[in-house]
């Protein structure tokens, strides 16, 4: 069976707050996909975000993989559970 890829993205934090705000103008709610979002700022802002590739990885382990490289990774979902 094979595992879904999860494809992964860099992009400035500008570029994601716009795709934050369209999801709000959009209805959706802290915690929803903003993945439609996501794709048609992409399409205008074609130069503002670079294709990093594709794992099988979830976001945890993948976080956890690039911090034992030396890379500051900042995860929104290990921040969520520690407020809880």
């Amino acid at each position: 069976m094979k595992k879904k890829l999860n494809h992964l993205f860099m992009l400035d934090l500008e570029t994601y707050l716009e795709v934050c705000k369209l999801a709000q103008q959009n209805g959706k709610k802290s915690g929803e996909s903003m993945q439609q979002e996501f794709e048609e700022v992409i399409k205008k802002k074609k130069n503002k975000v670079k294709y990093l590739g594709a794992t099988e990885l979830d976001i945890d382990l993948l976080a956890g993989n690039m911090r034992e490289n030396g890379l500051k990774i900042l995860n929104m979902n290990e921040l969520n559970r520690r407020k809880k």
